[in-house]
């Protein structure tokens, strides 16, 4: 793969993780806010789910670029 086509590659990863990043923060949002002791629960279900796929995504990247130095025990890319 040509270093363009890495850059490229890191880019669209990048943008995919951060709009990951922002989904789960507006999920938290609604777990904070909710009215209501169904929405909260609701709510923090789908806060868990785009955490797990920012991990998921940020593990990936870490993987693809070489291991970073801010892993954990566990070998997650720390954020």
């Amino acid at each position: 793969m040509s270093p363009r086509q890495q850059l490229i590659d890191s880019m669209n990863n990048f943008v995919k993780v951060s709009y990951a990043l922002q989904r789960q923060q507006r999920a938290v949002e609604r777990t904070l806010y909710a009215s209501s002791t169904e929405e909260s629960v609701t709510a923090s279900k789908w806060a868990d789910a785009w955490h797990r796929l920012v991990q998921a995504r940020l593990d990936r990247m870490a993987d693809m670029e070489g291991r970073s130095k801010y892993v954990d025990s566990r070998g997650r890319l720390l954020h």
